[in-house]
């Protein structure tokens, strides 16, 4: 199915009340519009020189110091930054525009999670080290900082939404997601108090990441779709606390 679904779908539960950040991010301006350049837009994580595409509002340097909401989307296994851009198409929304939208790639272009995964990146870890690079470069509010992904990339959304960096994000939106790591009501019991705010859309028809698999996966077993929302929904993950 169309990623742009899941970003209007992301775009409607989200808020985009701006306001103001006083700290030196908020004085440097910013080329609008995509920049994949790996040269301007990397970093170090895990020993590993990392990178990015940013998708920059028209509007950012027109006020200085205003403190904008900002969505990491993650590509699907074997995508790039690129790809991800014309597949999610927050561009193409009013109030996606209203959003900076971070593009990561991934190492051997794949996320964390799968058997086809390096078990040596650690994208956990690189998420954290984008985050802070991030805020040091652009003038974001950490209050709504989303995360989303397609397939491969939303699978790791979601093991994001399991894990104590997930406390970082504001909500976690998925298309099609390839859920290797959260396949049973106990593989996913996020060590937090903060609830987590999810969206999935998934195909009845998706012949590479099934609704209702009957065998593993390209990267391991793969759950129920409709088992896996009602865990996620359920008391049974959250009643501890």
């Amino acid at each position: 199915m169309k990623k742009s679904f899941l970003a209007a779908c992301l775009l409607s539960i989200t808020t985009a009340i701006p306001h103001q950040i006083r700290n030196e991010a908020c004085t440097i301006t910013h080329q609008p519009g995509f920049n994949s350049n790996p040269a301007t837009h990397q970093l170090i994580s895990g020993n590993l020189t990392r990178t990015y595409a940013v998708n920059v509002p028209e509007s950012y340097n027109d006020n200085l110091g205003k403190a904008w909401p900002m969505i990491i989307d993650y590509h699907g296994n074997l995508g790039n930054p690129e790809d991800q851009y014309r597949n999610s198409e927050y561009y193409k929304y009013p109030q996606g525009q209203e959003y900076l939208v971070i593009y990561p790639l991934g190492v051997e272009k794949h996320w964390q999670g799968p058997t086809y995964a390096l078990p040596t990146v650690n994208d956990l870890l690189f998420t954290v080290d984008l985050l802070t690079h991030l805020q040091s470069t652009y003038c974001i509010d950490p209050l709504r900082i989303y995360a989303s992904g397609k397939s491969n990339g939303a699978g790791f959304v979601n093991l994001l939404a399991c894990s104590p960096q997930g406390d970082f994000f504001a909500a976690f939106a998925m298309a099609a997601a390839a859920l290797y790591t959260d396949t049973s009501l106990t593989s996913c019991m996020p060590t937090t108090n903060k609830r987590r705010k999810i969206l999935e859309a998934h195909g009845l028809q998706d012949a590479t990441i099934p609704y209702h698999p009957t065998a593993p996966g390209s990267g391991g077993p793969l759950p129920d779709i409709g088992e896996w929302v009602g865990w996620w929904g359920g008391e049974e993950l959250w009643e501890k606390y």
